[in-house]
This record gives C-alpha cells, structure tokens and sequence, in this order.
C-alpha cells in the first residue's frame, strides 16, 4: 500500500509536468538527473517552429518563386533551422512551393508538417495554430510573411493598400496572437517578426512577455535577394542574399536580441537621414525610384 502523502506528491509533481510539456520521467531527470543525463534529455528533444510563408501568389513576382529556384527569406529560415532534432509546421498559400521546402528540410532530418492556408483568414490560422500548440508545441514562432508594390504605374490604389496592410500587419497579428495565451501559460516561447509597421507592435510585446518568459525579436533588413526584390528596376545597395540574412536572424535569436538591423551601414544610413530637416526628406524621398505597382489580376 502506498501512502497517501506519497501518492498526492505523485499527483502535484504530475500536473507540474503536464504544465510544463513534459512527462513525468523527464521532470525527474531535471530535478535530480546528472548534467549528462540532462544534456541527453536535452538533446532528445524536439523543437517546434512555426515559419510562415510570404503570400506569394499575391506579390507581382508569383512566377519567379514557382520555378525551381526557392530563395525567400522563410526558406532560408526553415532550412537553416532543420535537424533531426526540429519539428517545423510551414504555412502558407503556394503549396507547390511548401512542398519543395518541405522536402529539402526532410532531406536535413527534420520533420516537417505543411498547410495552405491564407495568413490573412484569421479564423483559419487561429484553428491550426492552436491545434499544433496542443499537438507539438511551439517554441519557436516566426512570422514573415510580407508583400511589396509601389506607385511606379501611377498613384496607389485603395486595394493595393489593403493588400499590403491585411498581409503585412494582419498577417502578423493573425500568426502571433493565437500563440500568445498558450506562451505566456507555458511560460516560454520565442516570437520572431520580420518588420514593417508590425515591428512596433513586437517591440511592445517584449516588455510585456518578459515577466512570462516568452521573447521576441524584431527583425529590420535592408534589401534581401528574394523574388520579392527581383522585380525592382533601381540599385538596391548592400544588398544581402537569403541565405545571410537567415544566418544573422537565426543568430539574433540564438542571443536573444530585443532588434536586430541589417546592414548595418544602411541602419546607420537611414538614421541619419531621418535627423535632417523635413523638407530635405521630403526632397530626397521624392527622387527616390519607384517600386511596380500590383498587377490588376492580384487586386
């Protein structure tokens, strides 16, 4: 017979592990478990990460990123962040795409789990994203997700502007916010977001998860080698290949950078520029060149 105060430790020390995600035996082995045994454990385990993808069958560039030569920025990401030890949940629109991604991960070791759906439908993201956190956990969430236009063919149209804010800020909030309760309750997490006007919105949220473990990095670049840049007719100086920018993000992560703002000299160049006076922005700004506007057929 075992006694009733033994039994009820066993029950708390239980329902600390099912809070925490982990099975009892693995609790113990952090509680009283050599540093060696620990380590084990440690690498036993599996990391989710959830790498959202650019709505790119909406951005003028939809036929350059069909083709064979996969080369955003989230591919960058999901590839660099594979091994046997990592769980990544793709998500986005292209599903011949995530397809491909998922497959050179896999060839990496990692298990990969795939589903088209549209970031900006914020009821469909918050059902998968909700199921995966009581599936597997998510240690790891990055949303970056983004489209580009300009006034190159004439003034911006009300459903261009729509476009961009529904994808580039909604779709970050509908990626982000379905994570947070379940983060915050687990008391870990990481939250990467790839700037825009969103940026602010992560630069928030660190002071606030701070006190529940959960972190956040804000991601500013310069230009990327992506399809999203291939379509710009203008020098794009400093520019950076995916593959780099992938490698300083991840390692931004791996410190636990509150911003992370590459290249640094154009950082450094646009900070500047924003001391002068107004006029002289507004000047320079107004001889800048002009980005392609959405093809009708995108609207």
């Amino acid at each position: 017979m075992i006694p009733g105060d033994v039994m009820e430790a066993v029950t708390q020390l239980q329902q600390l592990a099912e809070k925490n995600g982990v099975s009892l035996e693995e609790l113990c082995v952090y509680a009283l478990g050599t540093p060696e045994e620990q380590a084990a454990l440690e690498g036993e385990k599996t990391e989710s990460v959830a790498a959202v993808e650019p709505n790119s069958e909406v951005v003028t560039e939809e036929e350059s990123v069909s083709k064979e030569n996969i080369n955003g920025l989230w591919c960058e990401l999901a590839i660099q962040y594979s091994n046997p030890h990592s769980r990544l949940i793709l998500m986005g629109r292209n599903s011949t795409q995530l397809n491909k991604i998922a497959n050179l991960c896999e060839d990496k070791g990692a298990k990969t789990h795939i589903v088209v759906v549209d970031i900006r439908d914020k009821a469909s993201m918050a059902k998968y994203l909700t199921k995966f956190c009581n599936q597997y956990g998510i240690d790891i969430a990055i949303a970056c997700a983004g489209v580009s236009a300009g006034t190159l063919d004439g003034p911006e149209s009300p459903s261009q502007v729509e476009i961009i804010f529904d994808t580039n800020i909604n779709g970050v909030l509908n990626t982000i916010m379905p994570l947070l309760p379940y983060m915050i309750e687990r008391r870990r997490g990481y939250i990467v977001i790839i700037s825009s006007m969103a940026g602010v919105f992560g630069e928030a949220l660190r002071g606030y998860l701070k006190q529940y473990n959960v972190n956040t990095t804000v991601v500013i670049p310069g230009y990327i080698k992506t399809p999203m840049t291939d379509v710009n007719n203008f020098p794009m100086p400093f520019i950076v290949s995916a593959k780099e920018a992938a490698k300083k993000i991840i390692k931004a992560v791996a410190n636990n950078k509150g911003v992370i703002a590459f290249p640094t000299i154009t950082y450094i160049m646009l900070k500047c520029l924003s001391c002068l006076p107004n006029q002289l922005i507004n000047y320079i700004n107004s001889k800048l060149p002009e980005k392609p506007a959405f093809e009708k057929d995108d609207l």
